[in-house]
């Protein structure tokens, strides 16, 4: 199949949705996938992590290989991280230059790539002092050069914010449950003057201004009778909305720029516009949301906007 296995399907979302019984945002959406279990270019184990940039699809699976895609799925070109006996990483991003950004989690590494994969730098040391790492779980970086780095692990819950030169200008959040807390912080997204973080374990996603006082929150008690569980990832929206990869709910879903619910897209299953825990969402300028289906093993596409 495909370029060897490849996977790409075509399909009435509006179908999709009614049969999963969950709430639709936009019926009448197509949605696509590829993939399939494997480890043959094309195919996927896992994939954990995936990110959109220049028309390209990048996706990360628990074998540590980075893949890049069209916008429509065909496979272009693959690299490796160093090492994934370990881990592999939960988050893959890009800078106002290309680099290829990625939190190498369970190395305790920053790692930049071209997007060729050519490695350029990697920097991080082990350890819970301010400027180093226990799991870093994914990396924004600010039009001025500010990197925000989520990170968890023992007692490290928190946010590390590095200036352009990588060096270490402060930290906000600690475990725990209260605002500007986290448990297990596993995404994070600079929006505008804006910084998003999946709180996953505490189901909600927390909003702070660039210096990270906390501004407010999405999900936990929920909206429109949602309650979010386990979002590992989250994609902000041109209108400073949310799609929030629920892992616990097999969706994602849409909150609006002021934290109301808006609906679901997907629900638990094996088809076409259903999700197996999902671990990844990203947008497109096009308004394309590319979604790692983690345990299907593949990567879904639907059209948001």
């Amino acid at each position: 199949m495909g370029v060897t296995r490849r996977e790409f399907i075509v399909a009435s979302a509006a179908a999709c949705l009614s049969a999963c019984g969950v709430r639709s945002v936009s019926p009448g959406r197509d949605w696509a996938a590829w993939g399939g279990p494997g480890e043959r270019d094309g195919e996927f184990m896992r994939p954990r992590a995936v990110g959109v940039h220049r028309d390209e699809v990048y996706a990360i699976d628990i074998t540590g290989r980075v893949q890049v895609f069209s916008a429509t799925g065909e496979f272009r070109r693959k690299w490796r991280m160093p090492a994934a006996d370990n881990g592999t990483p939960t988050g893959v991003t890009f800078d106002q230059d290309g680099r290829v950004l990625i939190a190498d989690t369970h190395y305790s590494a920053i790692r930049e790539y071209t997007p060729e994969g050519e490695l350029l730098t990697e920097w991080g040391t082990y350890g819970p002092e301010p400027g180093n790492f226990i799991y870093p779980t994914d990396i924004a970086r600010h039009p001025d050069g500010r990197s925000y780095i989520s990170e968890y692990g023992m007692d490290a819950d928190r946010v590390q914010v590095f200036d352009a030169g990588k060096t270490f200008l402060f930290a906000f959040g600690k475990f725990g449950s209260g605002p500007g807390e986290f448990s297990r912080a596993m995404a994070i997204e600079v929006f505008g003057d804006l910084v998003y973080v999946c709180d996953t374990v505490n189901h909600r996603v927390q909003i702070f201004d660039l210096d990270g006082a906390f501004v407010r929150q999405v999900g936990q008690t929920g909206g429109d009778g949602h309650r979010m569980k386990y979002p590992y990832d989250a994609a902000t929206l041109p209108d400073g909305g949310i799609l929030a990869c629920e892992y616990g709910n097999n969706c994602v879903s849409h909150f609006d720029a002021s934290g109301e619910f808006r609906g679901s897209y997907g629900g638990p299953g094996r088809g076409l516009g259903q999700f197996h825990g999902p671990r990844g969402v990203a947008v497109s300028a096009a308004g394309r949301v590319y979604v790692a289906d983690t345990e299907n093993h593949r990567i879904q596409v639907f059209t948001w906007a």
